[in-house]
């Protein structure tokens, strides 16, 4: 009975604090007036923060969420993904 149990919060604790890793501030963008911050981490992680005032807001290294990419799409995969699109 204690193991369903044991297994069940450790499945809840890993979707409600996801894994983060350390990121690194990459670019600092302006597009119509609004500023972004592109942070850099291990596989392909990004993350995009929007300070409020100025680029100060913007801290050299923070923990970011872990986006998982498994794989880059190949040049096959992503005409598949057109043709899709184009057959809807």
């Amino acid at each position: 009975m204690i193991l369903p149990v044991l297994v069940l919060s450790v499945t809840m604790a890993g979707l409600l604090d996801p894994p983060t890793v350390v990121c690194h501030l990459w670019k600092r963008l302006e597009i119509n007036e609004v500023k972004q911050c592109i942070y850099r981490g291990p596989n392909k992680t990004f993350y995009t923060h929007f300070p409020t005032t100025s680029y100060r807001e913007c801290v050299p290294t923070f923990n970011c969420p872990y986006n998982r990419k498994d794989k880059t799409p190949s040049v096959q995969d992503i005409l598949r993904g057109i043709n899709e699109g184009f057959s809807k």
